[in-house]
């Protein structure tokens, strides 16, 4: 009876427990309050030394007048460092400008802080051309600290401009009140301390979210999709290259996962994220839009008249986009970030009539002869080359 009675006692406290968040599924309470205990006010840390210099640098990038909130971040790890409450990063973590016309060697993402706008908090995402994990752990830790986020598709927030050399950025927009200072600081430290930790003991359930996730942006984008079929629900050849070109992104995110991973890259975790990969793709025939199964961009028939087969490839890698004031792209809805993708999906595979697909799928309304004579002055300027 005793026995018994004991059992149903510790059932009792375990059913009592209280779950997990999602940031403690990534980040263990004990770290995460750690951070959030750290004082803020000491001397101006410019790194937090990894453990492994192969491991690379997770960047805390401050936007103009926003250095003081990446500032209080780096002391947060610094100080829970040096008290040994949290083990050392893998990797450097490393507070830079976001005006830093190049990042430190072996960059693997950036987290930047903007400067603060509106009243409530927002996330802007990277662009699709590197969509990465910091997207998503970002948000995870931004709903745990400050409740509801407004995460939104990548503008010009004052991040800086390294996609083009494969750097994912996420980026986060603070509220104009007086507690911006203090919780975007410790969503970053958070952040970027989960990225520089990697693989640690979150990993697996970093990959779950990332599926959960990814459901939640495809969602979006099937709303796109749904919204221009129209009411009659026919999708045309744009609504298809929209949503597939969608579906690319995520895996690209999920395949972002082998950046922090020492190689060789475990063929378990490779076969898992190929499984998440495929999984995605049942959304492609779920929401109505097409009987067809998925099919990779890379592997779909084409067959669009004025298609442009050229593949251009990169000179300068990181160069800054053209002035697009007397070309056709500058009339396009935000100009300046389409012209930026557009170079930064220069690849050296993709086609021209590729990259338009890609970046008319994120934006909209970017028509293949304006990226076609965006692409011959870029080549003209000797920023790509463009091969037959």
């Amino acid at each position: 009876m005793i026995a018994v009675l004991l059992a149903l006692a510790l059932a009792l406290q375990f059913s009592q427990r209280a779950p997990l968040t999602p940031a403690e599924t990534l980040l263990e309470p004990a770290i995460l309050s750690a951070i959030e205990r750290a004082p803020v006010e000491g001397p101006a840390i410019a790194a937090v030394p990894g453990s492994n210099s192969a491991a690379g640098v997770i960047v805390l990038a401050c936007a103009p007048g926003r250095c003081e909130a990446v500032e209080w971040a780096m002391t947060r790890l610094a100080l829970a460092v040096a008290g040994k409450q949290i083990d050392p990063p893998a990797r450097t973590i490393r507070a830079v400008s976001s005006t830093e016309a190049r990042p430190p060697v072996d960059t693997k993402a950036a987290i930047t802080i903007a400067p603060s706008t509106g009243q409530a908090w927002q996330i802007v995402r990277g662009p699709w051309s590197t969509a990465g994990i910091g997207d998503e752990v970002v948000e995870v830790f931004a709903r745990h600290a400050v409740g509801p986020v407004s995460a939104r598709a990548y503008e010009r927030a004052g991040q800086p401009a390294w996609d083009g050399l494969g750097i994912p950025s996420t980026t986060l927009v603070p509220p104009a009140d007086a507690t911006d200072l203090d919780r975007s600081s410790f969503i970053a430290a958070a952040s970027a301390y989960f990225l520089a930790t990697l693989p640690n003991a979150g990993a697996e359930a970093l990959l779950s979210h990332l599926t959960v996730g990814a459901h939640g942006r495809l969602a979006e984008d099937g709303r796109r999709a749904v919204a221009q079929m129209g009411s009659q629900q026919r999708a045309s050849g744009e609504v298809l290259t929209m949503f597939a070109q969608a579906i690319e992104r995520e895996q690209r995110r999920m395949r972002s996962v082998e950046r922090y991973m020492p190689a060789p890259v475990d063929p378990m975790l490779r076969s898992r994220v190929a499984d998440m990969q495929k999984g995605i793709t049942a959304v492609w025939t779920s929401i109505g839009i097409t009987s067809s199964p998925f099919v990779p961009a890379a592997e779909r028939i084409r067959g669009r008249g004025g298609e442009d087969r050229r593949v251009p490839t990169r000179l300068a890698d990181g160069a800054e986009p053209l002035d697009v004031a007397a070309l056709s792209i500058g009339k396009v809805r935000s100009s300046a970030d389409v012209a930026y993708e557009v170079l930064n999906f220069v690849d050296g595979a993709r086609t021209i009539s590729d990259i338009r697909d890609a970046v008319n799928a994120e934006f909209g309304g970017v028509p293949l002869p304006a990226v076609v004579e965006y692409l011959e002055a870029a080549a003209k300027a000797g920023l790509v080359i463009l091969k037959p």
